[in-house]
Formats: structure tokens, C-alpha cells, sequence
């Protein structure tokens, strides 16, 4: 099952990640062929482009859901 849903604010993980494209929007998730959780990618909408990353990349800032 993705960790993440269309709509989620989300986080790229890592020290090499630059400012304008550390936080971002699931804009489309694309699960793995073989059924592997960890492999599910996800597109991100950090509104200057979009990114294919893969779940491992990423952390929940919010839920598509959540209210403010």
C-alpha cells in the first residue's frame, strides 16, 4: 500500500536537495509493476517542475486530508 495519496504535502529527504524543491505536492503515484511498497514512486508538484521520486525520498509534511 503507498505511503502517500494524491494531494499530500511532501518532503524530500536529503542534505543535496535544494531549498525551491524541499517541499511539494503528490500530484500522481505510480505503483511498482512487482508490487514492492518500498519501489512505489510518486510525482511531486514543487511548482517550479515536476519530480518522478521514489516513497524512500520522500517524508509526510501533511495529509491531503488534514485541515490547518
Amino acid at each position: 500500500m503507498p505511503s502517500f495519496k494524491v494531494g499530500d504535502r511532501v518532503k524530500r529527504i536529503g542534505v543535496l536537495v535544494p531549498i525551491w524543491m524541499k517541499v511539494g505536492i503528490v500530484t500522481k503515484v505510480i505503483p511498482n509493476k512487482d508490487g514492492i511498497d518500498w519501489a512505489t514512486q510518486y510525482q511531486v508538484d514543487f511548482g517550479e517542475m515536476k519530480k518522478t521520486l521514489y516513497q524512500t525520498e520522500l517524508c509526510l509534511v501533511k495529509s491531503a486530508g488534514q485541515r490547518e
